[in-house]
């Protein structure tokens, strides 16, 4: 039988959550929350509504939404939303849902799965949820999205008596610091910046390790900060850039009885890059409109690339495309040229891709994410080249672009990795033991 756990850390992330146990000798434990998913670790911020009452999440919420004929409701990214006032939440099969209510949703199935891996209601025991460095770099912003996540945890079923929010960089931040904590050393430790880098946010933390006569925690922090850039981005941008005109996004066509040429809508094109997206191609008036487009073609020639748009939506391919682009930003990780290849007839695209023109592609995000890493130290007030140790967390820290660039805007740092998804869970549960009165806020 497990150890009762001390606290829990949740991070809840764009893209994945992982939940972590502070157990009673103080080590945390990442939690298996999605068994069925090649990292249970890791449960996918994903939820999908066949219908009103019934919902599915994680790994369960793919494999629904394309056994249910994409049929329904399929949310994913919702946490980016948090700060955006003009989105108060969505029709859900006629009724309006929330933001608060969906994210809700998400966490109370989130506490159900935590309470049975720790064998035990969470009860009194303080819970320590994550949140990105910068929401929003606008004020009012910010403070809305905060107010709706607690609001959202709340609704869920935890006690926020015993909730605390930590930015996740400072999370990161003490779970490397108490991977070292073994390590002897007098007066102040090196100045270190953690690179947090998820799929939809990059944050970042500027600290130092100080004696604990100076800061009882044996932590001083210069600066917090982050911005919204982040692998989302970066599949983005190759998508924009070398697929989306062959899913028809340059498409020319031409009513009938009319002179004008017409290109494809914008927000119908601004729908390819995001697979979950894909289901609104599929209403009725949208759909319609792409068939007939097969007759109103200017040029014959790009009648393959309608084809290619058709069969996507047709055959709900969306996701397989996804993990295409995924699995080759991982590929150019690794290696300096690879083969982007997506085949399911008539859609047959195969051609070869260099990290160089990758890494080009990319530039705008990766130079967005690097002026964020300084202006992390502007608000510190320490120079770049004080920096001695530039640590990174979160699956985007693997693309060799964006470590290159911050090695070079740090000159000084020696580079360390944490692990990559789970040292931010880690460093919340690890947090709630600087906390006075067992956890109580």
């Amino acid at each position: 039988m497990k150890d009762s756990p001390r606290a829990i850390g949740i991070d809840y992330g764009t893209s994945n959550t992982v939940a972590a146990a502070l157990d009673a000798n103080g080590s945390a434990r990442v939690l298996k929350l999605d068994p069925g998913a090649g990292d249970g670790r890791l449960l996918k911020s994903l939820i999908y509504f066949p219908e009103r009452n019934k919902s599915f999440f994680g790994k369960s919420a793919i494999d629904q939404y394309f056994d249910l004929g994409m049929e329904g409701r399929f949310l994913q990214s919702i946490k980016r939303l948090l700060p955006n006032p003009d989105f108060t939440g969505t029709s859900l099969f006629g009724k309006h849902a929330g933001i608060e209510d969906l994210i809700a949703r998400f966490l109370q199935e989130l506490r159900t799965r935590i309470e049975a891996e720790i064998g035990e209601p969470l009860g009194k025991r303080p819970v320590i949820f994550g949140r990105p460095a910068r929401y929003s770099q606008d004020p009012a912003r910010e403070g809305l999205a905060v107010v709706r996540f607690k609001r959202a945890i709340e609704l869920a079923g935890f006690d926020l008596d015993r909730v605390r929010l930590v930015e996740e960089p400072v999370a990161a931040m003490i779970a490397g610091h108490r991977s070292e904590r073994a390590k002897p050393e007098d007066g102040n430790g090196p100045i270190t910046l953690i690179a947090d880098l998820g799929g939809g946010t990059s944050d970042f933390t500027l600290f130092r390790r100080v004696s604990t006569d100076v800061q009882p925690e044996g932590i001083h922090t210069f600066a917090v900060h982050g911005i919204s850039v982040a692998g989302d981005a970066l599949d983005s941008d190759f998508f924009v850039a070398k697929l989306q005109d062959l899913f028809g996004a340059s498409i020319r066509y031409q009513r009938p009885f009319s002179s004008n040429v017409l290109t494809m809508p914008t927000l119908l094109v601004k729908h390819l890059p995001k697979w979950h997206h894909h289901a609104f191609l599929r209403e009725r008036a949208t759909w319609n409109f792409i068939l007939v487009l097969r007759k109103e073609l200017v040029d014959e020639k790009q009648k393959p690339l309608l084809e290619n748009l058709i069969t996507l939506v047709e055959e709900n391919l969306g996701y397989r495309l996804h993990v295409a682009v995924e699995d080759l930003k991982l590929k150019l990780s690794q290696e300096n040229a690879t083969d982007f290849a997506f085949k399911s007839y008539p859609i047959d695209l195969g051609f070869p891709v260099t990290r160089p023109a990758f890494e080009t592609i990319i530039s705008p995000s990766v130079e967005d994410i690097g002026r964020t890493a300084l202006e992390t130290c502007r608000i510190g007030k320490v120079k770049p080249e004080e920096v001695e140790r530039l640590q990174f967390t979160g699956g985007t820290s693997k693309v060799p672009a964006i470590r290159e660039d911050l090695a070079k805007r740090f000159p000084n740092a020696k580079l360390v990795d944490q692990d990559t998804f789970t040292a931010v869970a880690e460093g919340l549960a690890l947090y709630s033991e600087s906390i006075p009165d067992g956890g109580r806020p």
